[in-house]
C-alpha cells in the first residue's frame, strides 16, 4: 500500500489555479537537501522521456516525465544562488509535467464537474499534486488550457514512477516507464474518450403506417411530420448518474419526433386530428434506466433516454416507436376512419 505525502510547494506555484485541499503552500528555504515529497514549479531544461495520455469524461490529461536526476540547479526549484541541490538519501529528483485538453464541446460539458486530482507515486509513497480546477468557459475564450511543469522529489530511484489521476472518486493509475494505464471504470473512455454511434438510415415518421396506399394521401400541410435520432454517446460517466458499474457503460440517446395537431386527407380535404402515443426507445432489446419526464401533447417531442449496457458485446441495434393516428372528424363519413402514422423502426448502429 502506498504511503501518502502532502507536498511542500514553492511560493511561485501559488500562481497556478488549484483547489488546495490538503495541499500546503510552503515557501522553500535555502540550504539542505530536497526530501521526498518536495514539489516545485519548474523544468529540468531537458527533454521529457515518457509521455502517457489519461482519458477523463471531460477531456484528456497528458502526463510526462523525464530521466531521474542526481542534482538540479537551485534556480530551477525556486532557490537563490547559482549552485545545485541534491535529493536526500533514498530519494530522487524527477521532472514531471501535465496538461489538459477538453474532448467535449463547451456546451456538451456543461453540468460536468471540472475538477480532477493529480498525484505522483514512487517507492511506495504517494505525493498529492493538488486539484486543477478547469474553467472551460475562460479556456475556450482564450484558447489557453491548464498545464504545469514541475520538479518532484520521489522516494526510491524513480524507476517505478507513476501518476494517479482521479475524477469524481475514480482513480486511474499510470506507470510512466511502460505507459500502462489501470483505468478501472474509466476503461470505456479509451482510446479517444466518449464514443458516438450513428444509425444506418434516416428516421421515417411514416414508417408505422399499415397502409402505404392510404399514407400517401395524408398531408401535414404547413406542419412537419418528422423524426431524428441524434448521434448516440457511449460513456462510463454522466453527471446525474455518476460512474457506471464495473463492466458497464451509459448510452445516451436523444430523439426528436414532430407532428402537426392536424393533417389533411387529400381526397376530401377533411382535417384529421392527430393522436399520439408515448415515444419509446429500446437499445439492443433493453429498456432505459431513465427517460424523458413527460410525453406531452406538444407538436415537437424531444427527449433523452439513458441505458445501462454491458461494455461487451457492443450494442448493435436501436428500436424507436412513436405511434400516431390521423382520426377522421365526426362531421364527415368520407375517407377512412383513421390512418396509422408515426415511427416504428429498428436501426443498426455504426461508428
Amino acid at each position: 500500500m502506498l504511503g501518502s505525502r502532502t507536498i511542500a510547494w514553492t511560493a511561485v506555484v501559488a500562481a497556478l489555479v488549484f483547489v488546495a485541499a490538503g495541499v500546503a503552500l510552503v515557501a522553500l528555504r535555502d540550504g539542505g537537501e530536497l526530501e521526498a515529497g518536495f514539489v516545485a514549479e519548474g523544468t529540468s531544461g531537458k527533454t521529457m522521456t515518457h509521455e502517457v495520455e489519461v482519458q477523463l469524461p471531460i477531456g484528456t490529461v497528458r502526463l510526462a516525465s523525464g530521466e531521474p536526476l542526481e542534482e538540479i540547479a537551485d534556480r530551477r526549484v525556486g532557490r537563490h544562488g547559482d549552485g545545485t541541490v541534491r535529493a536526500a538519501g533514498g530519494a530522487t529528483i524527477v521532472p514531471v509535467a501535465w496538461s489538459f485538453r477538453p474532448t467535449l464541446s463547451y456546451n456538451d460539458v456543461l453540468g460536468y464537474p471540472t475538477t480532477f486530482s493529480l498525484a505522483v507515486t514512487a517507492g511506495g509513497e504517494r505525493t498529492d499534486l493538488g486539484e486543477p480546477d478547469v474553467d472551460l468557459h475562460e479556456a475556450t475564450d482564450s484558447g489557453l488550457f491548464p498545464e504545469a511543469s514541475l520538479i518532484a522529489v520521489v522516494a526510491g530511484d524513480g524507476d517505478d514512477l507513476g501518476f494517479e489521476v482521479t475524477y469524481e472518486g475514480e482513480a486511474q493509475s499510470v506507470a510512466m516507464a511502460t505507459g500502462k494505464v489501470e483505468a478501472g471504470r474509466a476503461a470505456a473512455l479509451y482510446p479517444d474518450g466518449p464514443q458516438t454511434y450513428g444509425t444506418d438510415g434516416d428516421c421515417d415518421a411514416r414508417s408505422a403506417a399499415t397502409s402505404p396506399d392510404e399514407i400517401r394521401y395524408v398531408s401535414p400541410d404547413a406542419g412537419a411530420l418528422y423524426c431524428r435520432v441524434d448521434p448516440i454517446m457511449r460513456t462510463p460517466y454522466l453527471p446525474d448518474l455518476g460512474w457506471a458499474s464495473d463492466g458497464h457503460v451509459w448510452h445516451v440517446v436523444e430523439v426528436t419526433v414532430t407532428a402537426p395537431r392536424k393533417v389533411t386527407w387529400l381526397p376530401t380535404g377533411a382535417r384529421y386530428r392527430v393522436e399520439r402515443d408515448p415515444v419509446t426507445v429500446s437499445l439492443a432489446g433493453s429498456e432505459p434506466v431513465r427517460g424523458p419526464r413527460s410525453n406531452d401533447d406538444r407538436e415537437t417531442r424531444k427527449g433523452t433516454w439513458i441505458f445501462d449496457s454491458p461494455i461487451d458485446p457492443a450494442v448493435s441495434t436501436l428500436h424507436l416507436s412513436a405511434p400516431m393516428r390521423a382520426v377522421r372528424p365526426s362531421t364527415t363519413a368520407d375517407g377512412p376512419a383513421s390512418v396509422d402514422l408515426g415511427v416504428d423502426q429498428t436501426f443498426e448502429l455504426k461508428q
